[in-house]
């Protein structure tokens, strides 16, 4: 399926042929067989399994794991789509765009997706197992109601697109979320809005010390994935590491955690580009003109930067640059984190123990998300504390009257005799 971009909009005038009041069931059968058809192709995929993101992507829509999830709804069977949804996608994470695509077909919706501006290996690899889904019967059907569009910003057409749409989901920073909300909209419009956010992680020094060298390859690479496979642009990937444990402890775990992860830095050939360089460079001299003084800098090989203390809360960390605080409890992590903070990875430490020292500290309203550290990336349809597969779906209420009531006991009662 080829992507639409601004050029060609006007060859066929497509948006007056797309039929925007399209809408589905809620976990629509022929959907969920399509997606699952989308994650068999993808995982047979040999291009494919080079990209931890795109892999899970897979997963998540193996049909075990959708019926899984709609199980989640009680109320599944009154539920349907709004009608069409556009879909912002960011232009700097790779696979988002999928699974806010899924989330819109899920809920019942026809979608029109704007694709992101950069160029992603995974992005072709999706398109061309889309396509090849798309193709067979019966899946056409379901393939008609979603279009890939590619815009330059501030385009006239894609302001056409969201006044006419029922729904809209942005996935983007501040200054993108502020511009779309002031974009004309049908009055009953849903709309859902991603800004930016902050993420952290916590390791427990000791429980790091005790593993084997093989589990230490294996978390470097895990947060290598959270961190370095995106620059550190997703909102859920981590640019403040709390260190748990006595002092001695932690510096022990912090140069054997940093060298494992430049071995894997060097497994996945990592390099930035000039441009990235120097956006970190520029990173680290405004936070250190936010503080008003020097910061204590850690370099532990080219493309690893700690700083050993606390920045302000707006302060950006990017490309490998990363903020160490040591504390001793979990309950010390709250006062540290920042008002738009969304995910904990951890590694270590017991969950339900993190929530229950969070939610007791000035923290309460800020995490939205505590996952294992290589989790930070699993996108899911609660996000940002949003239950986005409600909010893109539309509810039918019945309640029955009182004569409903009595002719239904009158029934029963005849039934008996």
């Amino acid at each position: 399926m080829p992507i639409i971009r601004d050029d060609r909009f006007e060859a066929g005038d497509w948006l007056k042929q797309f039929d925007l009041s399209s809408r589905r069931a809620f976990f629509d059968e022929l959907v969920v067989d399509f997606l699952h058809e989308l994650s068999r192709r993808l995982m047979k995929d040999n291009d494919a399994r080079h990209y931890p993101d795109l892999v899970t992507f897979a997963y998540f829509c193996r049909k075990a794991n959708l019926r899984t999830l709609s199980q989640q709804y009680r109320d599944a069977g009154y539920r349907s789509g709004w009608g069409t949804v556009a879909h912002i996608a960011p232009s700097n994470i790779p696979v988002n765009f999928a699974f806010s695509l899924v989330f819109g077909m899920l809920s019942g919706n026809s979608n029109i997706v704007r694709m992101p501006s950069k160029a992603f290996p995974q992005t072709d690899i999706f398109l061309r197992a889309f396509d090849g889904v798309a193709a067979s019967e019966p899946f056409r059907s379901v393939a008609v109601g979603n279009v890939f569009i590619q815009t330059v910003r501030g385009s006239a057409r894609l302001k056409e697109i969201v006044a006419a749409v029922d729904g809209l989901t942005v996935w983007g920073g501040d200054a993108t979320v502020a511009e779309f909300r002031s974009l004309p909209k049908k009055p009953r419009s849903v709309e859902l809005y991603f800004p930016d956010r902050t993420s952290s992680a916590a390791i427990d020094a000791n429980a790091y010390c005790a593993l084997q060298a093989e589990e230490k390859t294996k978390l470097a690479r895990d947060f290598f994935n959270d961190t370095y496979l995106v620059d550190q642009n997703a909102c859920s990937s981590p640019s403040l590491i709390f260190w748990l444990g006595e002092p001695a402890t932690i510096a022990k775990a912090k140069v054997d955690f940093w060298h494992h992860l430049d071995e894997e830095l060097h497994r996945q050939d990592f390099h930035l580009d000039t441009v990235a360089r120097l956006d970190k460079f520029l990173d680290l001299m405004d936070a250190i003109r936010t503080t008003g003084g020097t910061l204590p800098l850690s370099r532990y090989s080219p493309d690893i930067w700690c700083i050993g203390q606390p920045l302000p809360k707006e302060t950006r960390l990017r490309f490998g640059q990363f903020a160490e605080i040591e504390v001793r409890a979990p309950s010390d992590i709250a006062a540290f984190l920042r008002p738009q903070e969304q995910t904990l990875t951890y590694f270590g430490l017991q969950p339900q123990v993190l929530f229950l020292a969070l939610r007791s500290g000035s923290a309460n309203h800020a995490i939205d998300r505590i996952v294992p550290i290589g989790k930070a990336l699993d996108i899911n349809p609660f996000w940002d504390g949003k239950d986005v597969l409600s909010l893109l779906s539309r509810r039918v209420e019945i309640v029955e009257g009182r004569e409903n009531v009595a002719i239904s006991a009158t029934a029963s009662a005849s039934s008996k005799n």
